[in-house]
């Protein structure tokens, strides 16, 4: 049986068990999904790197996954799980998508050293790092943390405040409690006030190029070809969307268009 063949009966198959799976619990179906992984991964260490089977098991996996993900399951394991999947099955374009979406979540070890490899693997054009400036490194706790770590922040730091503060002014003592109540609010408010203006600001929407294609000039296919040749697993910053076409701006700053099919949205 080819590998086309046995990837369709796989696709057939994983689709059949999603929609038997809409009744599972998320931990169930992320179980499930874990154990489809496991056995890929035992049939690859039997089987040799060329199997086939291991290949539509990862398939499988991957694909169960991002189905979680997609019925709004957010978790930085289950994206480097899905990512881990799609890298196994071959298929590294989207495990780059998927670690970027990890990425974006918790900036960590193991996600930092996963983009590395899938980037060395990919070979597209990398962009250049961003200019670091003062107002930058001092203002890191805008910029450079996520969302979520500020709203921890703010719920540790906001209601502890207001508790001091409180008990100092019913006690009626303006002691060094009251002082660290303060300053707990004042952190809780920058904090908040930060986490409001990233939310609000519109920022950079980045995509990953999924398969190999083609930049082409104008919103179509009738215009000239702009980029001959743009790798799979290249990253790219959205600049427009359309019903079928996306036009992306490259590292060397080049702008094309895209379909939409080839280009998923980070």
């Amino acid at each position: 049986m080819s590998f086309s063949l046995r990837c369709c009966l796989t696709c057939a198959s994983v689709l059949g068990a999603l929609v038997g799976d809409a009744g599972a619990s998320p931990e169930q179906r992320f179980a499930e999904a874990q154990a489809r992984f496991d056995a890929a991964k035992r049939k690859l260490e039997v089987d040799g790197p060329d199997s086939v089977e291991a290949r539509c098991g990862f398939h499988e996996a991957a694909a169960r996954f991002a189905a979680l993900a997609d019925d709004g399951v957010v978790s930085v394991n289950l994206y480097v799980n899905t990512g881990n999947a799609y890298h196994f099955a071959g298929d590294d374009a989207r495990a780059l998508l998927w670690y970027l979406r990890a990425s974006h979540l918790a900036n960590t070890p193991e996600t930092r050293a996963g983009l590395a490899a899938l980037r060395r693997i990919c070979k597209a054009d990398l962009w250049p790092p961003g200019h670091t400036s003062i107002g930058r490194v001092l203002m890191f706790w805008h910029y450079d943390l996520s969302r979520r770590t500020k709203q921890t922040m703010l719920l540790a730091s906001y209601p502890a405040g207001w508790i001091m503060v409180i008990v100092c002014l019913l006690r009626q003592r303006r002691s060094l409690w009251l002082r660290v109540g303060v300053a707990l609010l004042l952190i809780g408010g920058v904090i908040g006030a930060s986490d409001v203006v990233a939310a609000m600001a519109p920022g950079d929407q980045w995509a990953v190029v999924l398969e190999e294609t083609t930049g082409y000039a104008g919103d179509g296919e009738g215009y000239s070809v702009v980029v001959d040749r743009m790798a799979s697993g290249q990253e790219v910053k959205v600049v427009e969307s359309r019903r079928e076409w996306m036009q992306v701006e490259l590292p060397s700053h080049a702008r094309c268009w895209v379909r939409t099919e080839v280009c998923e949205a980070i």
